[in-house]
């Protein structure tokens, strides 16, 4: 017999409207707090490549390209402020998402409404819904899979399915961690799916999503501006990644390269023993005592109180994102926590309403007390998160910052524009069709600078790649020696090994011009 009827609560108008109030509040703060104009690194990408619509680095990040491009056509500031602008949006959104699924997992509004609170104010989700980023989109993308899921196991309609199928596609072009949730989809549907039409409409969903990908990165990949990372980092550096130029010449050459299928599946288990070990303890201090007791107790309610289903769809997601990021060697492994802050916060939300729950059947003993400290337990649940984040708050609204923005250096706080002024230092010095070899840090801020502020879309920016125990990697060698006769060159990173292979010029501290010896 199926027995999801009855087993999750419905969603009322009240809750839509909560849920909205809820999200349009985080969104508030994060647009308060909110990175105000051009980054760097990964950052600075995203911004430039969601304007000129260009590949970026390995997945592609299609998906969130096209939505990025949609966010550039909001005219408020300027397009940096746009895309981080969209980071917020999808912050916003996995919290009204988080307080809705809690609401169908527990029917308590109060513990929704908590749970939503811990996910918009715990630091490490807040800082990536303030910059241009993968993380705060793959956390939004990921709640509004596990809610239309949700909705499906509550009402049997077989579109929820399909949608839920069709937004865990085109997270294939928004980061992997999305993707690993379609484990948790498969392990429930086995237990439950029943019909054939929820099969085909949870698969026509993904079909058509997983579709829509790949038509936004072969779009991408067409499209080539100059800002496209084919231009601005890997052709120059062929050798460098051990390819030649007909390995890289067609469509789908690029998108093997750009998207190997077994990239994440070969990174577990790759950091040592003793970095597993410090990140599991690392890990565990994030959570306020109250968090994490109330975390444990929802995680075992799920499972023993009639709902296992439901325990084990967040629990195989979990254990997959954050297993990645435990095990795997990369030094920005913390990254990978942000999307499974919303589980850990449904987590919680779970937990808290076992702990309504439990007080509502003692309540029915209809003894006052009894009834005053469930409304204590309730205003204690609602204010929690509120006071453990009360000095951020405090900050976010009188100064616009917060600690960890300006203890981690997430953005310049007193110097709004300071990589566009840093980045105008080296372009204004350089001629109109000039080439500049840099590094990835500064390489996107440069072109974001010359070829959206400046207008200067004849000067080619360069990320110089190692290979191997070389100065210069073979191919870009050649490139350099196909045009310095004819484009000026310059290096914005000081290499001291180039005046072997050509006569180098300072210029300043910053920058360099070489010419042939």
């Amino acid at each position: 017999m199926d027995d999801r009827h009855g087993r999750l609560s419905p969603l009322s108008p009240i809750d839509i409207c909560l849920a909205l109030f809820i999200g349009l509040a985080a969104l508030a703060l994060y647009v308060r707090t909110l990175a105000p104009s051009l980054l760097w690194g990964d950052s600075a990408e995203f911004q430039t490549l969601s304007y000129t619509l260009g590949m970026t680095h390995q997945t592609g990040y299609a998906t969130q390209i096209i939505f990025g491009k949609i966010f550039t056509l909001i005219p408020i500031k300027d397009i940096a402020w746009r895309v981080n602008l969209m980071s917020a949006f999808f912050g916003a959104l996995a919290v009204a998402n988080t307080f809705l699924i809690v609401k169908l997992l527990t029917s308590s509004r109060v513990a929704a409404s908590s749970a939503a609170f811990v996910l918009a104010l715990t630091d490490g989700f807040w800082w990536r819904a303030l910059v241009a980023e993968s993380y705060a989109p793959a956390a939004g993308m990921l709640a509004t899979v596990w809610l239309l899921f949700l909705l499906w196991r509550n009402t049997s309609k077989p579109q929820y399915l399909f949608l839920s199928g069709l937004a865990g596609g085109l997270s294939l072009g928004i980061h992997s961690t999305v993707v690993m949730t379609g484990a948790s989809v498969l392990a429930v549907m086995a237990f439950t799916a029943r019909k054939r039409a929820e099969w085909f409409s949870a698969a026509a969903g993904a079909i058509l999503g997983v579709a829509l990908f790949l038509g936004f990165f072969f779009f991408l990949d067409y499209n080539n501006p100059p800002s496209s990372v084919h231009n601005t980092v890997f052709r120059p550096n062929l050798s460098a990644v051990g390819l030649i130029e007909s390995e890289y010449d067609s469509a789908w050459d690029r998108f093997k390269f750009i998207f190997p299928a077994n990239r994440a599946s070969s990174y577990y288990f790759t950091a040592t023993p003793d970095a597993m070990r410090e990140r599991l303890i690392e890990y565990v201090s994030y959570f306020p005592w109250w968090q994490l007791i109330l975390t444990l107790v929802g995680i075992v309610w799920l499972f023993f109180g009639g709902r296992w289903r439901e325990g084990l769809y967040p629990l195989i997601a979990f254990l997959l994102i954050w297993g990645l990021a435990i095990t795997v060697s990369f030094s920005i492994y913390r990254e990978f926590y942000v999307p499974t802050t919303v589980i850990t916060s449904v987590w919680f939300g779970a937990g808290a309403g076992a702990l309504v729950s439990a007080w509502e059947r003692l309540t029915k003993l209809n003894q006052p007390s009894l009834r005053m400290t469930r409304v204590f337990i309730s205003i204690v649940l609602i204010v929690l998160p509120i006071w453990n984040s009360r000095q951020n708050l405090s900050l976010a609204i009188e100064k616009g910052f917060t600690t960890f923005i300006r203890d981690n250096h997430i953005y310049p706080v007193f110097a709004p524009d300071k990589a566009i002024r840093e980045a105008k230092r080296v372009i204004n010095r350089v001629e109109d069709n000039a080439i500049v070899f840099t590094n990835w840090d500064k390489l996107y801020s440069y072109v974001y600078t010359a070829q959206i502020e400046e207008g200067k879309k004849d000067v080619s920016f360069h990320e110089v790649l190692d290979e191997e125990d070389q100065i210069l990697p073979t191919t870009m060698i050649n490139y350099i020696d196909a045009n310095i006769d004819t484009r000026p060159i310059y290096f914005a990173i000081d290499i001291p090994e180039l005046s072997e292979l050509y006569q180098v010029t300072k210029i300043n501290d910053t920058l360099f011009r070489i010419n042939r010896k």
